[in-house]
């Protein structure tokens, strides 16, 4: 038999309540709640000035090969680098992220001199300054550990950030719908077998 009138508005409600749940929590765990920006620069190694030719040509040598490039790329994941780089953000170092790959010549298995630095952050100046500071604290520390290099800057983060995708209408919408249907299922099943039971017993 069909529902109450009474019933049928308690399951609509129970649906509405949990589709507009589903749809916040999903809002909330996607990060739509706490805005970032992501900020992009390229840098790349080169000799140091004052090398002699030989010495210049080996340089070379050692980026050809991707050694110099990707010994740059270990000291700038050092996560020591995150603490000033928060601090140039202005924000605590877990609000902050950088990623450091290969240039896009190393995406094809070419060896290249490049390396892409992406960072995020809060804002879109934090996050500039993320990658900005990374470049500038890492930098001591890479001609140290890959020898006679240099890092320029060949793509500067100014001006770079942009803002993460937030969750699509549509996938709140298919959330939203999929909790309203399970929460008023649910409620449907309960009403309805409540409403059985007491007209056994009438």
């Amino acid at each position: 038999m069909p529902l109450s009138r009474r019933s049928r508005i308690v399951v609509a409600v129970v649906a509405i309540v949990t589709a507009v749940v589903a749809a916040v929590a999903t809002f909330v765990a996607l990060g739509a709640a706490r805005p970032a920006y992501t900020a992009s620069a390229t840098i790349a190694l080169v000799p140091a000035q004052g090398l002699t030719a030989q010495q210049a040509s080996d340089a070379w040598k050692d980026i050809g090969n991707g050694r110099a490039t990707a010994v740059a790329i270990v000291v700038l994941r050092q996560q020591q680098w995150l603490v000033p780089a928060a601090a140039a953000a202005g924000v605590a170092p877990d609000r902050v992220e950088v990623t450091v790959a290969p240039g896009t010549a190393g995406a094809t298995g070419a060896n290249t001199a490049l390396i892409d630095i992406s960072s995020t952050a809060p804002s879109p100046s934090g996050a500039e300054a993320v990658a900005a500071t990374v470049i500038d604290k890492a930098g001591p520390a890479i001609r140290l550990a890959a020898g006679a290099y240099v890092v320029q800057v060949t793509n500067p983060p100014d001006g770079s950030a942009v803002a993460e995708a937030k969750p699509r209408t549509e996938i709140l919408i298919i959330v939203a719908l999929a909790g309203g249907l399970a929460g008023g299922g649910l409620t449907w099943l309960r009403v309805r077998g409540r409403e059985e039971e007491r007209r056994r017993r009438a």
